[in-house]
């Protein structure tokens, strides 16, 4: 039975509901400072669990916890600390199969 309840609750935080939302980010000037200046606001948000930013292309990607974030709020949050034009793209909410794939997937 106990072994039951582990594996259970496992597989629950496992699948819980996160969201991959892409963003595009106009107005950064350096890959350095600029890219560091929008990891650490949105990383400051409670909820993300990654920020990934492709300075090149202006395009930003966050996975959070959707019931503590939103996207909305990352855009506030960038537009009020910022001076970059943030706008969020199509809503990618990943399926059950891209969770599973995810767990047997290395960290390094």
């Amino acid at each position: 039975m106990r072994y039951f309840l582990v594996v259970f609750s496992f597989l629950a935080f496992s699948f819980s509901d996160n969201i991959s939302q892409a963003f595009t980010v106009q107005g950064m000037h350096c890959s350095y400072g600029c890219v560091s200046k929008v990891k650490n606001i949105v990383n400051s948000l409670e909820g993300v669990k990654k920020c990934e930013i492709d300075f090149n292309k202006s395009l930003m990607v966050v996975e959070f916890e959707e019931e503590k974030l939103d996207s909305d709020k990352i855009i506030l949050s960038l537009n009020e600390n910022t001076t970059y034009q943030t706008t969020k793209l199509e809503e990618k909410k990943p399926t059950f199969w891209s969770k599973f794939k995810g767990i047997f997937k290395s960290k390094g």
